[in-house]
């Protein structure tokens, strides 16, 4: 068997994109139901939390606060850095169950307002590109002399409906059980036409 047929390699490489791409998961920002809320364990708990994970394209933070005295503000580094919530720009959420999806690398900056931000409610997070997903750290923080943040394209949840709780030592939860189920029939499928290419 000297190479590969090149539809088999086209097989292959289908099954690996659709494998690859069902393995976004979720994470619960803070590790538990209730840690986007002041007063917090530490300044920077949210922040120590975000460096522990390794957030990937496709994954997706849940943030759970009430949203009575919390929101979510979406924004860039120096408003991050001073705590500013009042741009027009912004993307702010207010719903109590926000699903924001990382879509593309780099950092992602998010604020409380009502002054909470600057009692530590806020997040950092780094996302890792496609070429170095498999780093195993983080930068450092971003320090106010650094220069700006890539911009982000929010991709808010259209439903406030309840988002399943990711497992205890979040490491994040698959986004749905489809991944196995497609993985089997590219198995099966690939399995398949090899036997009749034999």
């Amino acid at each position: 068997m000297g190479s590969l047929p090149p539809l088999l390699l086209i097989i292959f490489f289908s099954m690996w994109l659709l494998i690859s791409c069902s393995e976004a998961r979720e994470f619960l920002v803070g590790g538990s139901e209730n840690s986007w809320k002041v007063p917090l364990p530490s300044q920077d708990s949210l922040n120590q939390w975000a460096k522990r994970q390794r957030f990937r394209i496709g994954d997706a933070l849940i943030f759970k606060y009430d949203n009575r005295t919390e929101s979510v503000h979406v924004v860039n580094e120096n408003d991050y850095q001073r705590c500013n919530s009042e741009r027009a720009e912004h993307t702010i959420f207010r719903d109590g169950n926000t699903k924001f999806w990382l879509s593309n690398s780099g950092h992602h900056h998010f604020i409380s307002a009502q002054g909470h931000c600057q009692m530590g409610l806020k997040l950092l997070v780094v996302v890792m590109s496609e070429i170095h997903g498999g780093g195993t750290s983080h930068p450092p923080p971003p320090s106010s002399s650094a220069s700006p943040a890539p911009p982000f394209s929010p991709s808010p949840s259209p439903s406030p409906s309840p988002s399943p709780s990711p497992s205890p030592t979040n490491q994040g939860v698959a986004r749905g059980s489809s991944g196995g189920f497609i993985g089997i029939v590219m198995w099966l499928g690939v399995s398949l036409v090899m036997m009749f290419l034999i």
